[in-house]
């Protein structure tokens, strides 16, 4: 079985377990077990299969099983974990990649490099006497880079591991506990569990995330809860089959301010996903699926463009922005962060380049806190004995909060290659530009609790953003960024986040950054308890608009409307709806209440007589675009819809005209040549018609499409005397004209 099948099988058997269909499960289950050929797996299978079978029959007999949920539970629980193992198992069989090939080694010839790296961490775990400790562990070669090497290996053990044995587990625990052990080599532990639980679910890795957030050491809790985040994120199917895991959630109320250490935490990971993809989807996905739907005149006239320097209304000028996730500082130094966060900021293109380092090979290494005294760091400042002195650089860069730790390396390791010279010159600017950062921190209150752990949070994602967006192994790690999941159904957060205010910050992020699918489940909640807020009315209906749901939209639209009317906004996004629920009639009383708002809004006229195209009263919208045209003269768009009206208004002259400096302008316009041929053969000049005609079939390159325009148009044609038959005459004459030449 190759990968793509098992990863197929795999998720389909979690699919069916999460939907209640345990049976179909357990079929799939087999066929994944019977691959594996490990026969204890196979009688595990059959055990479950026995249990499922004798609960199906107590629950429709007499006598109910009180125990009935508790089983069913532990069913779709090992039937999970079974899969889980099972998975992994054949993917160490017949996978590929570098993670893999790690992993085996680990497991294979390097087992006393595990027992070995392991004892390690057991001596700094338990050790009091930690500064000599590393003379005593003879673990390869006793250089100064010996500790970083082997926490290394300890990241790859504690990251590769699927499940902790006992004495693992003891030690792990014990090295949370521990004072000996120093805040950076924890936040380390911490990176490689969270990388272990999103690579490979285990119940142990979330409890030891949850024991670290309880200790609350500064800088450790933080990047926990995060992995706590991430770890439910990705596994909140699970949550309510684990009753500790919602037991040790709730315990997690006792910290102060957890609510906004937990919208932190999603502001600054909802600001961290690629925008753009959604942004497009509305453009790319919902708009086109909407066009096919309306009538072929508005692809024809293309009259949802005639003035395409004036945007049309989105949203609403008046809406304040209610969420601040961060003080005056942050706000600052966030316009030199955020468009990381957002997949196009300058540091991550900059440094992007600067992850070429040895130093980088090591996976854990993405993730070390950034400190002065890392043998990395501490090899780049002795090694500058005649140039200038980094260290107090080092100092500045370990204790400001504008670069991610990951860039700070990269940062350091980079200038260690400057010339001298150059070095002395940057060291000066850099320097400088480091006070300044220093002071903003100072002025701003940086040692507040609050915005100190805001920071923390935002450093550590672009850590991680770094890791999964820039390593050479990205394709074989699950992206945290990329996972496809609504961010306020994680019950995690639900269990955490109850504050009305807090849970509106949220939705206003969501809003912000395009994310209206997961807004709009928060909006529609708010708007239960305050049916009074026009803006919440306003936003639901936005939200519905984005997502395509026009319909809903327009209902909201109007609550909206109710609550306040004659809002130029609202009244323009009512007309908007009908207009694309082909609602035309309604559309056309919409705009026209608009232009009382505002008579001088171009669009609003072009709307109008866009109405009235569909209406089919073409002498009131001929007057509506003579007077956009009169605004806006240099426009060329608006001569489509005047050649239009012209036509069917039987001013043959006047559309000829508009048509001929249109095709001046884009002589490649398919719709244009149909137009100007009816124009022409109306004008009993037939010849010149089939001229045209066969212009547009050769710029469109298929006669089918054109044959269907033509058709449409039909009915154009008859009223102005062209005949039925030589309709057809004309078709077929084109046809072979056109095959003659092929």
């Amino acid at each position: 079985m190759q990968k793509a099948e098992i990863e197929k099988t795999y998720t389909n058997i979690c699919k069916l377990v999460h939907k209640n269909r345990l049976a179909d499960a357990l079929v799939l289950l087999k066929r994944l077990v019977a691959e594996s050929r490990k026969e204890y797996v196979s009688d595990d299978v059959e055990a479950l299969q026995k249990t499922y079978a004798q609960l199906l029959k107590h629950n429709f007999s007499v006598v109910k099983d009180p125990e009935r949920d508790n089983i069913y539970i532990y069913l779709k629980r090992s039937m999970l974990e079974l899969a889980d193992a099972v998975r992994e198992a054949l993917l160490m069989i017949s996978g590929t990649g570098n993670t893999l090939q790690i992993k085996r080694e680990l497991m294979r010839e390097k087992k006393y490099e595990r027992a070995e790296a392991l004892q390690l961490l057991e001596h700094l775990t338990f050790d009091d006497e930690l500064a000599g400790l590393l003379k005593e562990v003879k673990v390869g070669d006793s250089d100064p880079g010996e500790q970083s090497e082997v926490l290394s290996r300890i990241f790859n053990i504690i990251w590769l591991t699927d499940k902790y044995a006992e004495d693992e587990n003891k030690l792990l625990e014990a090295a949370c506990d521990t004072d000996n052990l120093p805040w950076y080599h924890k936040a380390l532990i911490v990176s490689a569990l969270t990388l272990s639980l999103l690579r490979y679910f285990e119940i142990n890795k979330f409890l030891l995330l949850f024991r670290f957030v309880e200790k609350q050491q500064e800088f450790v809790w933080e990047r926990a809860l995060i992995g706590l985040f991430a770890g439910f994120l990705k596994y909140n199917d699970r949550y309510l089959l684990y009753p500790v895991l919602q037991k040790k959630t709730k315990s997690l109320l006792s910290i102060s301010n957890i609510e906004q250490h937990l919208e932190a935490i999603v502001i600054q990971f909802a600001k961290s996903r690629e925008t753009e993809k959604v942004k497009k989807k509305w453009e790319e996905d919902i708009l086109p699926e909407m066009m096919k739907m309306r009538p072929n005149i508005e692809k024809k006239l293309d009259l949802d463009n005639v003035l395409p320097d004036i945007p049309e209304e989105e949203k609403n000028p008046d809406w304040e922005t209610v969420f601040e996730d961060a003080p005056d500082l942050l706000n600052k130094l966030q316009e030199l962060t955020e468009m990381q966060m957002d997949g196009m900021d300058v540091f991550i293109s900059a440094f992007s380049q600067l992850k070429h380092f040895s130093f980088f090979r090591e996976i854990g290494n993405w993730f070390v806190p950034f400190y002065k005294e890392h043998p990395g760091i501490k090899q780049v400042t002795d090694t500058t004995i005649d140039g200038p002195d980094l260290s107090p650089l080092v100092e500045k860069l370990e204790n400001t909060y504008f670069m991610c730790n990951s860039d700070k390396y990269s940062f350091c390791l980079n200038l260690a290659l400057v010339p001298e010279q150059q070095k002395a010159m940057m060291m000066n600017i850099l320097n400088a530009e480091m006070e300044n950062i220093s002071e903003l921190e100072r002025d701003e209150g940086m040692l507040n609790n609050m915005a100190r752990a805001r920071s923390i949070y935002m450093q550590y994602f672009q850590d991680l953003y770094r890791f999964y967006k820039l390593h050479p192994w990205r394709k074989e790690f699950d992206d945290v960024f990329a996972m496809d999941m609504s961010l306020y159904e994680i019950h995690f957060t639900n269990e955490l986040v109850q504050d009305d205010k807090t849970i509106r910050n949220i939705a206003e992020l969501f809003f912000d950054k395009s994310f209206y699918q997961d807004a709009l489940k928060i909006y529609l909640s708010v708007i239960e308890k305050d049916q009074s807020n026009i803006e919440l009315f306003e936003k639901v209906a936005f939200c519905y608009e984005k997502t395509g749901d026009l319909e809903k939209a327009f209902l909201y639209y109007q609550k909206a409307d109710l609550i306040e009317s004659e809002r130029l906004w609202i009244v323009k996004k009512l007309a908007f709806c009908c207009k694309f629920l082909n609602k035309w009639d309604d559309a056309l009383k919409y705009y026209l209440q608009a232009e009382k708002l505002d008579p001088q809004d171009m669009r609003v006229q072009a709307n109008i007589g866009q109405c009235l195209i569909h209406l089919e009263r073409y002498a009131e919208a001929l007057d509506c675009y003579f007077k956009v045209e009169v605004l806006a003269p240099e426009n060329n768009k608006i001569r489509r819809p005047l050649a239009w009206c012209s036509f069917l208004l039987g001013k043959f002259d006047v559309a000829r005209d508009y048509l001929e400096r249109l095709l001046t302008d884009d002589p490649n316009n398919h719709y244009d040549l149909i137009n100007l041929g009816h124009v022409l053969w109306c004008s009993k000049d037939a010849t010149a018609a089939f001229g045209m005609y066969k212009k547009s079939i050769l710029v469109c390159k298929s006669i089918k499409d054109f044959e269907a325009s033509f058709n449409d148009d039909r009915i154009h044609l008859e009223s102005h005397g062209i005949q039925t038959m030589d309709m057809d005459l004309m078709l077929d004459y084109l046809k072979l004209e056109i095959r003659s030449k092929q």
